[in-house]
């Protein structure tokens, strides 16, 4: 299983999005989403994305999503997803799964790393001042990406006895491609690369157009 655990400093936690950008980012948390699951005419089937919420009004929320077909989204509509799954919880304040395989409750993050840790999983964090990604083995492993505002330092200073600190050279990407690189690189190796065939869904389009 590929695991990406997301640490938003600035999302909203009521799920009150007036718009991705000025609801605390959330663009940057959809984007992030995309390369975690969507490729060209699939959609990969061994993926974890772990957000953590810090946000306005009621922070921590943490949304668990695994890799599940019945997951009502597309590309085009993964903030209402996330909305509405905030939503949902907060009229319970109880863990529930808001849709197949979209689980929200109210957890902090070193609590979620412990599960992690416990679980025998190797937690490996980008940070710019790690070593490069090609001279550490990985294995097991679970990735900690910051926002664009990065890690709180106290959480960094928090992991560094967790974690193994690692990079993708000395050019800054956005999280999205963090991720995607990523995901490439597990690629390479052969981890976990599995993938939900969806290309059917534009066989009509294709024979319209004649492609």
């Amino acid at each position: 299983m590929r695991v990406f655990i997301f640490y938003s400093n600035t999302g909203r936690t009521d799920g009150k999005f007036k718009d991705i950008y000025h609801s605390g980012r959330i663009d940057v948390i959809v984007h992030s989403i995309i390369h975690s699951f969507f490729i060209s005419n699939g959609f990969r089937k061994s993926v974890v994305f772990d957000l953590l919420l810090y946000g306005p009004p009621d922070p921590p929320r943490r949304i668990k999503i695994t890799s599940n077909l019945d997951t009502p989204w597309s590309k085009k509509d993964i903030a209402t997803l996330l909305s509405i799954a905030l939503r949902k919880f907060n009229k319970r304040r109880t863990p529930i799964e808001a849709f197949p395989g979209v689980y929200v409750e109210r957890k902090e993050f070193r609590e979620v790393v412990e599960e992690y840790i416990k679980e025998g999983k190797n937690i490996y964090v980008l940070d710019k001042e790690g070593e490069f990604i090609e001279k550490v083995k990985i294995e097991n492993p679970v990735f900690i990406i910051g926002d664009f505002l990065g890690l709180p330092k106290k959480e960094k200073k928090w992991l560094r006895d967790k974690a193994k600190f690692i990079s993708l050279g000395d050019i800054p990407y956005f999280s999205s491609q963090v991720i995607a690189i990523l995901n490439w690189y597990l690629d390479k190796l052969g981890f976990e690369k599995d993938y939900w065939d969806t290309g059917h869904k534009f066989e009509e389009l294709k024979k319209k157009l004649d492609v």
